[in-house]
């Protein structure tokens, strides 16, 4: 893993009392699980949920199991809260714990949807301490790790009045400033580029022609042709010609295993869905 190590992330009050005995899980755990796919991420990844787990139970032959831990304006660092929900950060969810309790031969994991953390005042060097972290975890459970790039083409794409429209509808309490955006989002996008000097890690660059009006999320169109190239470099293996044809809204369904409304907790049986030996994790 390229970059040193970081320090680790204090336990934020909002969470801090939740942790201890917070897994909550369905009582039959011990499955023949051959292969674990984890995804990390944020609205890109809930958006397309459906087209993943459609994508996976149609391509794997062996029972698999898909631990997600995304959402809409999700931070690798701080809890985020979006219309009056808020989840824990990634490296302080539920995942990290059901990693290290589940077994599977083979796992596999995916890290995008980096950058939200810039628009909760964080800068380059704090939110790339966090990811790196995050992905030196994912080193000692994957056989190998995908981490995408920024939409970076589309960002440089922006003008400063389009910046600041999309900055109010999805992050209204953000005074980030656009020259600002643009210079850290660079700085992010290159040391995320520089992860692969591990053999475990792989790198891609999302494709501009992704990204319409909207900067940063993909367009639905696009969303099949996106994660068929992801999934494709996540699991070298497996013949996935098949992407999404018919995706699986059922996996809007469940909730991550812990988050807030409006300082109340609230918590969820995992995994939120089985079919056929395969399962999904959401946190």
């Amino acid at each position: 893993m390229a970059g040193g190590r970081t320090v680790g992330v204090a336990e934020n009050p909002t969470t801090q009392g939740a942790r201890q005995g917070s897994t909550t899980s369905h009582p039959f755990l011990v499955r023949n699980i051959v292969r674990t796919i984890v995804i990390i991420g944020a609205s890109n990844v809930t958006f397309s949920l459906p087209v993943i787990w459609s994508t996976l139970r149609q391509s794997l032959n062996d029972p698999f199991r898909l631990m997600v831990a995304a959402g809409h304006g999700r931070s690798f660092g701080i809890p985020s809260t979006v219309l009056g929900r808020t989840l824990p950060s990634i490296l302080e969810c539920g995942l990290w714990e059901s990693l290290e309790r589940l077994n599977s031969s083979t796992t596999h994991a995916l890290v995008t949807d980096v950058g939200n953390d810039l628009l909760y005042g964080v800068d380059a060097t704090q939110t790339m301490s966090w990811v790196t972290e995050t992905i030196d975890r994912l080193e000692s459970q994957a056989s190998n790790i995908l981490v995408t790039g920024l939409p970076i083409e589309s960002l440089r794409g922006l003008s400063a009045r389009r910046f600041d429209f999309f900055r109010r509808l999805m992050f209204p309490r953000s005074n980030l400033a656009f020259e600002c955006a643009l210079s850290e989002s660079d700085a992010i996008h290159r040391q995320l580029l520089e992860t692969g000097g591990n053999q475990a890690v792989t790198n891609l660059v999302p494709e501009e022609r992704w990204y319409g009006l909207d900067p940063i999320h993909i367009r639905r169109r696009c969303r099949r042709e996106a994660w068929n190239r992801y999934l494709s470099l996540c699991l070298p293996d497996v013949n996935l010609t098949s992407c999404g044809l018919v995706p699986d809204f059922s996996a809007w369904r469940g909730c991550a295993e812990r988050r807030w409304k409006r300082s109340r907790l609230l918590t969820s049986q995992q995994p939120t869905q089985t079919d056929h030996g395969n399962e999904l994790w959401l946190y």
